[in-house]
């Protein structure tokens, strides 16, 4: 039964990256089935080339028309201030003729649900979405289709799109990983101030770091650059991915050239039908291997898809584009070296060689053998080139850019390949009878249009033939359409003039692309107007409630006698001492299905449980409890806590990304009490591999794993030292240089009427953490006597995050 049902499955959509036009018409004419695509704000990839309203409109025309669909991203946090603005943008997309939008922020999902609730909504993969109880969770709030983390595996796959029920599933296929998990990285933003949850990541995981012990010794390791992932490449699992009945695979881009959109769209493409055709006697092709390769790789890796999370997935010798290796130095003297080839060089083609003092790249240039200039050499043979820099025998040469390639890759989206390599196959019929009106008739896609010229007359000179009517109505080029069949109906004897001819297929034509996107160019812009929600009121606390946290339930009783009203437990796999008094847990923003239950076990009926994890805080509703939703859930503006109001949420604690105005705004209009985040080092990552295995060789047995108990280091090149540790399930977590101390501000955000004010602990000893509470009890006392606070922080060096700043 369960096969039965799964052929009449709908093909997964191939899902491409256009982060301009031309990428765009790279992805369409090279058999994807939907593209993406941002406008200038609100999209997480604010640096790509991007739309505007124009190109926006043109692009979805020409997609429509080759029967592609076109989403909108609009998945990054929006602050209190922008939501009116990101409304704006999709009521304009919208218009324009995307198919649906990409969001991360889940109080705009729950505005567009409300003010346009035809605009199909798709949760972003910064959502972090990889259980069940997630995807139910944004179905609730609207999303159609949910991407999925790209921590999921293909039995996790299968399991969410059983359990999504009418909900898509979307999961990637190819291109670049992030090191954490998306949606939940603060690196680049606590660091630079560049946030990668607001489309501006500087890409920290992609720089060169030291792995430092917990005795504080660097530790020898393969590779400097420790945070940076191979690239996804899923396409070897495609038939088993297909049999998930997974909606759409997405390939990773936005960022990388058309010419890399062309190659890569049209390498899966042609896979994809073959999985889909024949999934027993599929395999990838050395040659398809190879044009992936040559496109853009740092090394691929099939990785989390296959439920690998060790040392394979990473990339520790190089971040960025490794190419092909094409041959060594034979020989070298001076600026010029020998190189023994292994696969074919053109002079025009960038190689890089891979020299003991660095890696350089340059143009392949005027090569010579034997004396002769050549343009090209192929395998097996030795080539002379110039250098730029001193190489030596031996060295690797690598291949980072093929200009056959490239060149290959542009002529299927510039000139009139751009509009005739994915050409519409249409019918047309040609009537031609003496005293009736000329009529073309052209049918495309389920539709059909007919154009009328002058009346037929009988031939005053030459009759006309059907190879001429065939001819000139014929010339498509430039139209979008191939000739499919041909109907020429064509009394003997007549005449028409070819000019009239050409009139009335442009004319069947224009009416033909008019029917067929009718259903987009009806739309016209909405105009909604945004209103705030309506917020608890005025009341606010005269002294917020100090939250402390942390991982030992064997120091609750100290950190309430030092002054914290109630205690906060990270709960993990491990954790199995009771709560006790005045202590509630904390559930991580990681639960794959495998430890799910366990960590909703935590969600008693009627207890307070604070959750990190969409799916994990919509099981806790379920099972009763008196949930809040933790700042890793992104809590940036007032609709966003209204969103989780819905789901059951009754606190939120504000997104560390948020100034101090931005937090009063927030407090103000939120639906629920709102509390803030004042001391402790900033959790900047969370990753599914473990950066210790780069110490060496893993047993895979965390719980009992050595390296774990204590935090080790990842130092920077500026000297920075980021503390990190891993967790029962492998997973490791990195925690800001600078910690957080907000005590010189408190009077400041308790003005603002937060309702709570946490310390989150993790480096800090036992003795450390005692005297922060105590501290922070006392401030609080004296900002509520309108005493004096101290103008040295509580410990050095220290960091007010953006409570100033705020985030680009």
């Amino acid at each position: 039964m369960a096969a039965t049902v799964q052929t009449l499955r709908r093909p997964p959509e191939l899902l491409a990256p256009a982060g301009g036009p031309a990428a765009l018409v790279a992805a369409v004419n090279n058999g994807a089935d939907a593209v993406y695509a941002g406008l200038g704000t609100f999209n997480a990839r604010r640096g790509a080339d991007n739309f505007d309203e124009r190109s926006l409109a043109e692009a979805t025309r020409f997609a429509h028309l080759r029967g592609a669909r076109v989403y909108l991203t609009a998945n990054t946090l929006v602050l209190p201030d922008e939501m009116q603005a990101a409304i704006d943008v999709i009521d304009t997309a919208w218009a324009a003729g995307v198919d649906a939008v990409i969001i991360q922020d889940l109080g705009l999902m729950r505005v567009v649900r409300k003010a346009l609730p035809d605009v199909r909504i798709h949760a972003s993969t910064q959502a972090n979405a990889h259980n069940a109880a997630s995807v139910a969770a944004l179905a609730e709030l609207g999303a159609a289709r949910v991407t999925l983390a790209r921590e999921v595996s293909v039995p996790e796959i299968r399991q969410l799109v059983e359990a999504g029920g009418d909900t898509e599933v979307e999961s990637f296929v190819h291109g670049a990983l992030c090191y954490s998990y998306s949606g939940q990285c603060l690196m680049s933003s606590m660091i630079g101030g560049r946030s990668a949850n607001r489309g501006l990541c500087a890409q920290p995981c992609r720089l060169p770091y030291e792995l430092v012990d917990a005795a504080g010794d660097p530790v020898p390791v393969d590779g400097r650059y420790l945070l940076s992932p191979r690239d996804l490449a899923g396409i070897a699992m495609l038939p088993e991915i297909v049999d998930t009945g997974v909606a759409a695979l997405k390939i990773e881009g936005r960022m990388k050239s058309p010419e890399y959109v062309a190659v890569v769209v049209g390498v899966y493409r042609a896979a994809l039908d073959r999985a889909i055709a024949d999934p027993e006697g599929f395999a990838v092709t050395e040659a398809e291997w190879e044009l992936l390769a040559e496109a853009f790789n740092r090394g691929f890796t099939d990785g989390y898809l296959a439920g690998v999370s060790d040392e394979r997935v990473m990339s520790h010798r190089r971040p960025n584009n490794r190419g092909v290796q094409i041959g060594r130095v034979a020989h070298a003297s001076g600026q010029r070296a020998t190189i023994a080839l292994d696969r074919q060089l053109d002079s025009e083609d960038t190689i890089e060689f891979w020299t003991s003092r660095g890696r350089a790249a340059q143009r392949a240039g005027a090569m010579r053998q034997h004396g002769a200039v050549m343009r090209s050499a192929s395998g097996g043979s030795r080539v002379e080139v110039e250098t730029q820099v001193p190489v030596s025998a031996g060295d690797r040469v690598f291949r980072v850019a093929n200009a056959a390639l490239l060149d290959a890759a542009r002529r299927t989206f510039e000139g009139r390949e751009a509009l005739e390599r994915r050409a519409t196959p249409v019918d047309i019929s040609v009537r031609l009878v003496s005293g009736k009106p000329l009529e073309v008739v052209a049918s495309a896609g389920g539709a059909e249009a007919s154009a009328a010229g002058p009346v037929v007359e009988p031939a005053r000179t030459k009759a006309v033939t059907a190879d001429e009517v065939i001819e000139h109505v014929g010339r498509l080029g430039g139209s979008g359409y191939v000739a499919a069949t041909w109907d020429v109906d064509l009394e003997m004897g007549v005449g028409v003039g070819f000019s009239a001819l050409h009139r009335a297929r442009r004319d069947a034509l224009d009416a033909l692309d008019a029917l067929r996107l009718a259903p987009w160019s009806e739309r016209e812009r909405r105009h909604p107007v945004v209103a705030p929600p309506k917020g608890r009121g005025p009341s606010r606390p005269a002294v917020p409630t100090l939250v402390a946290v942390t991982d030992d339930v064997a120091e609750v009783a100290a950190l309430l006698d030092a002054g914290a009203d109630r205690v906060a437990v990270r709960i993990g796999r491990e954790t199995v001492a009771p709560m006790p008094e005045g202590a509630y847990p904390l559930l991580p923003r990681i639960a794959h299905a495998a430890e799910f239950s366990a960590l909703a076990s935590w969600a008693a009926t009627d207890g307070c449980v604070a959750a990190a994890n969409l799916g994990l805080l919509r099981e806790a509703v379920v099972r009763g409890a008196r949930p809040e939703a933790d700042q890793a859930l992104n809590v940036a503006n007032p609709w966003s806590a209204r969103a989780l109001d819905s789901l059951g949420a009754l606190f939120a604690w504000a997104s560390p990304e948020l100034t101090l105005g931005q937090i009063a705004t927030l407090v103000e209009l939120s639906p629920i009490p709102v509390g803030v985040v004042v001391y402790g080092r900033t959790e900047l990552m969370v990753a599914e591999h473990c950066v210790l295995q780069a110490a060496g060789a893993c047993s895979e047995r965390c719980a009992g794993c050595t390296r774990r108990r204590a935090f080790w280091t990842l130092r920077d090149e500026k000297g920075y030292g980021f503390p990190v540790t891993t967790d029962v399930s492998g997973r490791t977590h990195v925690y800001n240089a600078v910690t957080l101390d907000l005590s010189r501000a408190l009077d400041q955000v308790v003005g603002a009427g937060v309702h709570a004010v946490r310390l989150d602990f993790s480096t800090e000893t036992f003795e450390e953490r005692v005297r922060v509470v105590a501290a922070y009890r006392d401030l609080l006392g004296d900002v509520a006597a309108g005493r004096a606070l101290p103008g040295e922080p509580l410990v050095t060096p220290a960091t007010s995050g953006h409570l100033y700043r705020g985030v680009r």
